[in-house]
């Protein structure tokens, strides 16, 4: 034995070498589908034009078919029938950017996965009977 280490003392645990502490490990954040992934590379929707307040309602179950990818899993899970939820609301929800939203959401409706309405217009707005409704459903919550 080298003459320099120092000899553990009887009745004493011997000391043992001090490793470098490291920091603890950052958490990673959760890997994210590139856009061009998420659309296909397509930057025009085929058949479907939506709008940001275009309501979209699911018209499968998402947990029907596994295959699918899981983006549109968390689009169909986001817009349970008969409500649904306006484009913009789920690209907030999505953290997705309005364009690409509006392009996989394109794709879901050109393939029968969602269906979509346009806004109320301005004449069905005005309807009074509409509005007492409203207002009565929002007066029992």
């Amino acid at each position: 034995m080298p003459d320099d280490e120092p000899q553990p003392q009887p009745g004493q645990p011997p000391q043992e070498a001090e490793e470098p502490v490291q920091p603890p490990p950052r958490p990673r954040s959760p890997r994210r589908t590139r856009l061009y992934a998420l659309t296909d590379g397509r930057t025009a929707a085929p058949c479907t034009a939506l709008t940001m307040d275009t309501t979209i309602t699911a018209a499968v179950d998402p947990d029907a078919d596994s295959g699918l990818p899981t983006e549109w899993r968390t689009v169909l899970a986001l817009c349970p029938a008969p409500d649904g939820r306006a484009v913009a609301e789920l690209a907030a929800r999505m953290h997705i950017r309005l364009t690409p939203m509006t392009l996989l959401l394109g794709e879901l409706a050109d393939r029968g996965l969602i269906h979509h309405r346009p806004p109320l217009e301005g004449a069905e707005t005005t309807n009074v009977h509409l509005l007492r409704r409203i207002r009565d459903n929002l007066a029992r919550i």
